[in-house]
């Protein structure tokens, strides 16, 4: 089974578009995972007074923007929150953990060069959600 990784800012565009590359994939079964990276608020220090309102928050907005996607069968979605930058949420998953695709709204976000050398370093192909586009790995 393919796997993916999804790095979500829990939009509804990003749900639909992942809605739909899901969709046009229904014969080849995909086993996603789904990151939502958050922050505290600017301006608060690191405590665990700041943190755990900040992780439930980021947990209820991504369970919500979950129930967006259709149904998928059990154990082919996977939700993590990650205090992190999206950056920092993409670097982490593609170094330590093994990914067929990397699903991506913006063609923009390929063209970084510190996500094209992390692109560099493993087997990971990059696929833009919006339209038909496909990008190989640089």
């Amino acid at each position: 089974m393919k796997t993916a990784l999804f790095v979500t800012d829990c939009s509804i565009d990003a749900a639909l578009s992942l809605r739909h590359w899901l969709a046009a994939r229904n014969s080849q079964p995909v086993r996603l995972t789904v990151v939502y990276p958050y922050d505290i608020t600017r301006g608060q220090t690191l405590s665990r007074d700041t943190l755990k309102p900040a992780k439930a928050g980021a947990v209820a907005k991504l369970d919500n923007w979950s129930a967006l996607l259709d149904a998928l069968p059990a154990g082919h979605l996977t939700t993590e929150t990650l205090l992190a930058s999206p950056e920092l949420a993409l670097s982490i998953h593609l170094l330590l953990r093994g990914y067929d695709y990397w699903l991506v709204n913006d063609e923009e976000q390929i063209t970084s060069p510190a996500v094209a050398a992390i692109l560099n370093q493993c087997t990971t192909r990059a696929e833009v959600l919006s339209g038909s586009a496909r990008l190989a790995r640089a």
